[in-house]
């Protein structure tokens, strides 16, 4: 009697235990189930899409470069024996600034002028002879043979000896000189680099919309934090007629460096186009953007709920960008809350602009 009373307890304790365990199941599996929220409202706030004046000037970024830019390089193997520059000399269009040794040259070309003087005399001897009937036609073509290839060959030493000055190419500046006089070059080697900043260059990309209101020779102003408050005045000089994969076309601007102030290659400075001209264009902040301006598309409200909406965007102005098309003035996009949105969210507004 006592065994069958020990085996109903445990069997009890047992039954206990698994109703406890099925219970607490249960209970877990009620908390893992997802919560239907697409019939929540989110809470945004939206503004109303609108035109706003947009004045057509604009600036954009960018660093100088030079007009001209050359290495200079010799053309000849060969000790240099003269060297007469230093970095930031200023050197003139066709100044000679060095020379490579040509002492052996210059004694081969005494040699061949000599040679040269002599066949000269026996090609004019030979035609008076001829004209006196005391030469052949042929003796005076063969001394003319002779007198000619001597003198092409007194030219060719006289080329090689020419080609032994180093000269400059352009007027400008000395920069990166790496030879000194007594070393010896191979040809092409550079010795130095002449750089001329009379005129700077400036290379900035325009969107197609302001590609199109700009012509070659239009005035612009260029300034600097180098010098603050003060423009300097630019020429646009070149519009590629072709635009990148983002429709943006490379323009260059011209800049005179010869003021007061002078600007050196590789400073970051702001090219400012002008226009008088002003329209109304429809603008909205920056901040409807979903995922910014890689990837532009806003919320649009529509009843109750939002439609997910690409737009093209056109210029920036300050927090606000222009919308090229996607939006009309009137409709109501989100300015905040997108994070928790999905095309076709329902909506409870907040805010309204």
């Amino acid at each position: 009697m006592k065994k069958i009373l020990i085996i109903g307890g445990i069997l009890a304790l047992v039954a206990i235990i698994t109703l406890r365990l099925i219970s607490n199941k249960k209970t877990l599996n009620e908390s893992k189930q997802v919560v239907d929220r697409s019939k929540i409202p989110v809470s945004v706030s939206v503004i109303a899409v609108e035109e706003k004046p947009l004045n057509s000037s604009f600036q954009l970024p960018a660093s100088l470069d030079p007009i001209e830019e050359s290495k200079i390089a010799v053309t000849v193997a060969g000790k240099i024996t003269r060297l007469s520059i230093e970095n930031g000399s200023r050197v003139s269009k066709g100044q000679v600034i060095g020379t490579i040794d040509s002492q052996l040259k210059q004694l081969n070309l005494e040699a061949v002028e000599l040679s040269e003087a002599k066949l000269k005399r026996d090609y004019e001897r030979t035609k008076e002879l001829y004209e006196g009937k005391a030469a052949t036609e042929t003796n005076v073509i063969d001394a003319k043979y002779a007198y000619d290839n001597k003198r092409i060959e007194a030219d060719q030493i006289r080329k090689q000896i020419a080609d032994g000055n180093i000269i400059a190419p352009f007027s400008g500046i000395i920069s990166n000189k790496s030879l000194n006089v007594g070393e010896f070059t191979n040809v092409g080697t550079v010795i130095a680099t002449v750089v001329n900043i009379q005129k700077l260059k400036a290379v900035v990309y325009v969107n197609e919309k302001d590609a199109y209101r700009l012509q070659n020779g239009q005035n612009v102003s260029v300034s600097t934090d180098v010098y603050p408050g003060q423009e300097f005045k630019g020429k646009i000089s070149f519009i590629s007629p072709k635009g990148d994969a983002a429709h943006n076309y490379l323009v260059e601007v011209l800049i005179d460096n010869n003021g007061k102030n002078i600007l050196k290659a590789g400073t970051y400075v702001l090219v400012k186009f002008r226009s008088e001209s002003t329209a109304s264009v429809i603008q909205i902040p920056k901040i409807a953007l979903a995922e910014g301006l890689k990837n532009p598309y806003v919320y649009v409200v529509n009843g109750n709920k939002v439609a997910s909406r690409k737009i093209i965007t056109g210029r920036e102005v300050g927090e606000y960008v222009e919308v090229v098309s996607g939006l009309k003035t009137g409709e109501q996009v989100v300015i905040n809350g997108q994070i928790n949105l999905t095309n076709g969210s329902i909506i409870s507004i907040v805010g309204n602009k």
